[in-house]
């Protein structure tokens, strides 16, 4: 069984932080605008349960919708997945790691 080089590892590391960065850009910027064409229209109207569990309506935000701590971790908890995954497989395709 070959050894993990460290380059690889922080290569892993790094993929993994910037698919979290890059999937919570894509979630604040494309996914709320869709999902969320127009922020006001929840003063007058109620919301489902599956969107309270992605977004609060705090009146500190003056009851707009704002990604709720779970949204964040399911957004940063699968981008890092997708880069780590991105990362392993980038080093299998080079020839760097062994199958055990």
């Amino acid at each position: 069984m070959k050894r993990i080089n460290p380059k690889q590892i922080i290569a892993i590391v790094l993929l993994s932080c910037m698919g979290a960065l890059l999937t919570y850009l894509f979630n604040f910027f494309v996914l709320e605008r869709i999902i969320i064409p127009d922020p006001c229209y929840y003063h007058s109207h109620d919301t489902n349960k599956i969107f309270d569990l992605f977004y609060d309506l705090t009146a500190k935000e003056g009851f707009h919708p704002t990604p709720s701590n779970l949204n964040t971790i399911l957004t940063l908890g699968i981008g890092a997945t997708v880069g780590a995954i991105l990362g392993v497989k980038g080093n299998n395709k080079n020839g760097t790691q062994q199958k055990i």
